[in-house]
């Protein structure tokens, strides 16, 4: 497939202007944001009865909308020599990132894609009512790319539920939802262009390919049947170099496989993958002829590994593996995602063909091993921040502003505020996503213009039992209120 596969994230933004242009790591290609009107299809009426008229779309969308929520992370980026500060060391500029998820149940259990957490060290989950709520990451899975987050909104949750997305079909009508370039609720329409499709990233690729436009910042979103469903959790775009925005070539991952996986996350903290030891390869016609097949389905066997379930069952290299489990496989993918899904302890009846014949036996299903260099959930999604740094300066160190830079500075800012210094890596100033270079106008309602004025103003609060100070914080040119909790001894 020509062009580039890059993860449908939003644009990379560092926290100073969420509305600016960021860095971006290959794959991920730099790119202007352009307005696209998109003609979304009218819901066709039936003929005969207009009884018999299927809901409009509108009314299919709405009810969903709640359980679609906006994710937004901040990802501490790397030295050039590969370090990164933890503890009380200075952090570099947070960088932001946006995503999307959803709601699968009222207790607020959210899906995601691993990619949109990976690295962050805050997680900050947005309802469809602008309430941001801080997000923990449970588990996530490299293969598939998937993350399970929790919220805590001390209420009861609108969530959506997972369909199956075996039965869909070429050219049904499907709905994406989600937060491209931070553009939360928003609702793009389209069809299911192929499925099973392989884009050679995993051994287990499986996705659902749509036109409806997934952008940079979709990813982790739920693709919809118009029954409501989730069929799918939208995952990346296909587009090439010069564009880096949709051209109607989003992929996603079927919601049969992240059901599974997330349940498997809500059990056991982590999928537990099955295991049998054995390398399969996808059969050719050729092959299949060679060997006597009438068609491609299944995989033949290239490896065996030594004491593994396959060996003691007597799997030898040259079978044809044509179904594992309940249901024959249609492709080795197919095959493979079979063997993963059986739970570990478990059996699981093998058809195979070996010289001419049709065999069944039985195969003990182990554990992924640790020897075996494959872990489905991949390095951990969270970067190690070190240990917590608790200080009365909130993690912060001050310097009176440079006189040259105020003079240079807008007028509204003239002769206002302190200069943040450094920001230790671990601390309650890195959670709110200040950093250096920034300036604190006013703590409260009060103008700060000398570090000791920011430090009085933070032990008054303090001594007046407050859990959490409002400091108006100027990064370049943008003034914004930010929450910051009070550490109380």
């Amino acid at each position: 497939m020509s062009g580039d596969l890059a993860k449908a994230d939003a644009s990379t933004t560092p926290a100073k202007d969420m509305a600016g242009t960021g860095r971006r790591g290959a794959p991920w290609r730099s790119f202007g944001m352009a307005l696209l009107f998109l003609l979304s299809p009218a819901a066709f009426a039936a003929p005969g009865d207009p009884g018999n008229r299927p809901p409009d779309l509108p009314d299919i969308i709405a009810p969903l909308l709640p359980a679609v929520v906006s994710i937004s992370v901040l990802k501490q980026p790397a030295s050039p020599g590969g370090h990164v500060a933890q503890g009380a060391e200075a952090m570099a500029r947070p960088v932001r990132e946006f995503g999307s998820g959803f709601i699968i149940d009222p207790a607020g259990h959210v899906v995601t894609n691993r990619h949109v957490v990976a690295g962050a060290y805050k997680v900050t989950v947005t309802l469809i009512d602008a309430t941001p709520l801080d997000a923990t990451v449970l588990a996530t899975s490299e293969r598939p790319d998937l993350a399970l987050l929790k919220i805590e909104a001390g209420r009861e949750l609108g969530f959506v539920r997972f369909g199956d997305s075996d039965a869909i079909r070429t050219g049904e009508t499907v709905v994406a939802i989600g937060n491209p370039l931070d553009l939360s609720d928003t609702v793009t329409v389209g069809v299911v262009s192929a499925v099973n499709r392989d884009v050679n990233k995993t051994m287990i690729d499986d996705f659902i390919q749509t036109d409806a436009a997934i952008n940079h910042g979709n990813s982790g979103g739920p693709l919809f049947n118009l029954r409501g469903e989730v069929i799918g959790v939208n995952w990346a775009l296909v587009s090439p170099p010069s564009v880096g925005a949709s051209i109607g070539l989003g992929l996603a991952i079927p919601a049969n496989d992240a059901a599974f996986v997330i349940d498997q996350m809500r059990r056991f903290g982590r999928w537990q993958v099955g295991w049998v030891g054995v390398r399969v390869q996808q059969l050719t016609p050729p092959l299949a002829a060679a060997l006597g097949l009438g068609g491609t389905e299944g995989g033949i066997v290239t490896s065996v590994w030594p004491g593994g379930p396959a060996a003691r069952a007597g799997v030898q290299e040259g079978d044809v593996i044509l179904q594992f489990g309940p249901r024959p496989s249609r492709d080795v993918r197919a095959l493979l995602r079979a063997i993963s899904r059986t739970a570990p302890g478990s059996s699981a009846t093998v058809r195979l063909w070996r010289a001419g014949q049709v065999r069944s036996f039985d195969i003990a299903v182990a554990s992924w091993p640790a020897e075996v260099p494959f872990d489905p959930a991949g390095p951990p999604a969270g970067v190690d921040r070190g240990p917590r740094m608790h200080a009365s300066d909130l993690g912060l160190r001050f310097a009176v502003r440079d006189p040259a830079a105020v003079a240079a500075g807008p007028p509204t800012m003239a002769g206002k505020g302190v200069l943040v210094t450094a920001v230790a890596a671990n601390s309650v100033a890195a959670d709110a996503g200040i950093a250096a270079g920034d300036v604190i106008l006013r703590v409260g309602d009060q103008p700060v213009t000398t570090p000791d004025e920011v430090r009085a103003r933070l032990d008054g609060l303090r001594g007046a039992g407050r859990r959490e100070a409002l400091l108006l914080v100027r990064s370049g040119d943008r003034p914004q209120w930010v929450v910051v909790p009070i550490e109380h001894p």
